[in-house]
């Protein structure tokens, strides 16, 4: 008895040494209600393993956990050690608390939460990408995510500019600053590629992608609404675009369907018209898209904000650039990307571009069964805002700068 007692002693007082673990994140890579990755760089040590569950403890009390996850992918890539865990039949609307124990120590605690699963309860989501090379105003994007508390990011491309070692640890630093409060909460991401990711290893290696194209879906809200996460740097037709049919079909009784891919349909800066896909977009996706009664999608690239009337294809007096305003039926197109890049001039404004500027921004989504209400938010003063909590995050804080351009700046989308 005195030698276990002697173990079990040596045992808590190693775990009280901090593990050489950093870049922690939580990925949505199938399902927010019930499922979740949890992926870190594993700095130094071995035999990490997951220590995880619904009460809150601090790193010290690892062992009370109620669960243990073993890594089920790891790989170097870009000078890290990333190593991942996937967590299923999780309860929907719970807050998780983890830590990650080695041979050197256990990690600081964090946590996670998981989405409603029913129809009737509303999701905040951030869009936006292209946070590619300007630090300072990057962190500031972080930072706002940390303060809104959003049920989950959806990532939309070109995280760093030239996608080396150094570049990729900087991203991971300045993501920190999503961590909700001091409290090390990670609001979990949904990733899509972009031009600047050279490969699709970039979310496989880095945020465990579920498809090696990196195509796929992540529901979330029960049948409120199907994330659908396209790859504008592979073939646009053959097998992605049957996965796009085919998800789309498969959740035609959603509330909502909303693509997320890079490149633009139709960029508002005008030399991005010439560039590879925007063609291609249009001729493989955007007839699945209005076919299947898709009300939003969002895009990036072009380091502008915009967002168009709701717009369909057509062939009739009155098109431009392929698509007429038709706002009963038609398509929001929202984003092009300015979370860190160097803004660019909106120099190719359609009739049917609702309003476009040079913005450092994201869109902030509150999506419910009877309407999405977006926002464009000017993270510049992210340092000046309260954070939300659960309770309230969906009642903008009254200092939040919001893009108001000519048209206003809540956009709502019906069903």
């Amino acid at each position: 008895m005195k030698n276990l007692s002697l173990f079990l002693l040596f045992v808590l007082v190693s775990g009280l040494s901090y593990a050489k673990t950093d870049f922690f994140r939580v990925m949505f890579n199938k399902n927010g209600d019930h499922e979740a990755t949890i992926g870190w760089n594993q700095v130094s040590g071995d035999s990490a393993v997951v220590f995880w569950g619904k009460e809150d403890l601090a790193p010290s009390r690892y062992l009370e956990y109620s669960n243990l996850a073993h890594v089920v992918h790891a790989n170097k890539y870009k000078g890290m050690e990333n190593r991942f865990v996937r967590l299923i039949n999780l309860e929907p609307n719970t807050a998780y608390y983890f830590v990650v124990k080695d041979n050197e120590g256990v990690s600081e605690r964090f946590w996670f939460k998981t989405t409603p699963n029913v129809n009737t309860s509303k999701l905040s989501l951030v869009a936006g990408g292209d946070s590619r090379s300007r630090r300072p105003t990057r962190v500031l994007g972080f930072k706002m995510v940390g303060k809104l508390v959003p049920h989950a990011i959806l990532f939309d491309g070109d995280y760093t500019d030239i996608d080396n070692e150094t570049k990729w640890r900087y991203w991971f630093e300045d993501y920190k600053f999503s961590y909700s409060g001091f409290d090390n909460r990670i609001i979990p991401i949904i990733t899509t590629r972009g031009n600047h990711e050279q490969s699709n290893d970039c979310l496989i290696k880095f945020f465990d992608c579920p498809n090696e194209k990196n195509v796929y879906n992540v529901t979330m809200g029960g049948d409120l609404v199907n994330v659908i996460c396209l790859n504008t740097e592979i073939i646009f037709g053959g097998a992605q675009k049957k996965f796009l049919e085919q998800t789309l079909i498969e959740h035609e009784n959603y509330f909502w369907q909303i693509p997320v891919y890079h490149r633009a349909c139709r960029p508002h800066v005008n030399w991005k018209m010439k560039m590879k896909g925007v063609k291609q977009i249009y001729k493989r996706w955007i007839d699945l898209f209005e076919k299947h009664g898709v009300r939003l999608a969002i895009e990036c690239d072009s380091h502008i904000t915009k967002v168009t009337w709701p717009i369909k294809k057509g062939k009739t007096k009155g098109i431009e650039d392929g698509f007429i305003r038709d706002d009963e039926n038609g398509i929001v197109y929202a984003g092009e990307g300015c979370w860190g890049a160097p803004l660019r001039v909106p120099d190719r404004i359609r009739t049917w571009t609702r309003d476009a500027g040079s913005v450092n921004s994201f869109k902030w989504i509150f999506v419910s069964n009877e309407e999405i209400e977006m926002r464009t938010v000017d993270y510049a003063n992210a340092d000046e805002i309260a954070g939300l909590t659960d309770e309230t995050r969906f009642n903008p804080p009254a200092a939040l700068k919001l893009w108001a351009p000519e048209n206003g700046a809540i956009v709502s989308i019906k069903k």
